[in-house]
């Protein structure tokens, strides 16, 4: 099973959009795939369900020790299963401080999963959430703006994969980087060129376009392709699909 956690600890970079729907396309692609929705906030889980709550989410399996299978719900509408989340996870971090290796709780509640595809939507944070995310994924993709102080947060977030890698011996490499609400302009332009030179080959050749296709999508609890297979947002969600089976962020070592 491949392991990807999406994470940016910067706000607003499509990192939620990219989860969706990058979990869409590989499961039309006929991949098996669970999305865990890791955001206290909740995202994920509202774009695919609306205003439906759940009676069990992630909580429960990392403060309450619940087996993860037990709480997976299935979207029809992204051909997906889904651990959904809630606000409540927002005081999880506390509760967890309880646990042995509380760094690892989320690794240890997945082991049993049998997927093609686990996407791990990690929090807009570097804190233990996003700690739990990183240690469960062997394939870290990140979604950046093409802006140019965009960067510096990056450089935050890799001192974080170091961190967990060297200190908590996590086998997790940020193996892609996604370009998203790309507008042609000069300054985005020069920004994107900074990231593909910063990053190099671990860039990915699609670019995510400002599409506002995909945020009507969002609202209409579609992913991208069904709401509008013509538009710009769809294709490059495909083709970022196919990059990501084609091997672009595939290591040897994952399991």
């Amino acid at each position: 099973m491949r392991r990807i956690c999406i994470a940016n600890q910067k706000g607003g970079v499509a990192k939620t959009t990219t989860s969706l729907n990058l979990a869409a396309e590989l499961a039309r692609a006929g991949k098996k795939v669970i999305l865990i929705d890791m955001d206290p906030q909740y995202s994920s889980t509202a774009a695919i369900f609306g205003n439906q709550r759940f009676e069990f989410n992630i909580y429960n399996v990392i403060v309450d020790k619940m087996d993860i299978r037990t709480v997976i719900q299935h979207s029809d509408a992204f051909g997906i299963d889904v651990v959904p989340s809630d606000i409540e996870l927002s005081g999880a971090t506390l509760r967890i401080n309880e646990h042995i290796g509380r760094e690892k709780v989320l690794y240890h509640y997945t082991q049993k999963l049998k997927y093609d595809y686990m996407i791990v939507d990690a929090p807009p944070s570097l804190g233990l959430l996003t700690v739990n995310a990183l240690t469960a994924c062997h394939e870290l993709v990140v979604p950046i703006c093409p802006e140019f102080f965009s960067l510096k947060g990056i450089k935050l977030l890799e001192e974080i994969v170091e961190n967990v890698r060297s200190g908590l011996g996590a086998d997790i490499e940020i193996s892609g980087v996604v370009i998203t609400r790309y507008r042609e302009r000069v300054v985005t332009n020069e920004a994107r060129d900074a990231i593909r030179n910063y990053f190099g080959k671990k860039v990915f050749k699609v670019v995510i376009p400002e599409n506002i296709k995909i945020e009507e999508a969002h609202n209409a609890h579609l992913p991208i392709y069904k709401y509008d297979k013509t538009s710009k947002g769809a294709e490059a969600y495909r083709q970022l699909a196919k990059e990501i089976m084609d091997g672009k962020t595939r290591k040897a070592t994952s399991k």
